[in-house]
């Protein structure tokens, strides 16, 4: 029997990552401002990156269809 420890999987989608206008859909968990990969801070939603984020190319959250 295998067990799988719940705390850590990794979703398919973020909380904060989903709605956000960088995102790349259809690559795995990477965007404009990480090209290499999200941190799991922020994919996890314990970072809503709002503010800048080391190694964020001075990319932040921007809510997908804000109007500016």
């Amino acid at each position: 029997m295998i067990t799988i420890d719940k705390e850590f999987e990794i979703p398919q989608y973020s909380k904060i990552c989903t709605f956000c206008k960088h995102n790349d859909v259809g690559e795995d968990h990477k965007c404009e401002a990480f090209p290499k990969g999200i941190p799991m801070e922020i994919w996890m939603g314990k970072n809503d990156h709002k503010e800048p984020y080391k190694g964020d190319h001075g990319i932040q959250f921007e809510k997908l269809n804000d109007k500016k």
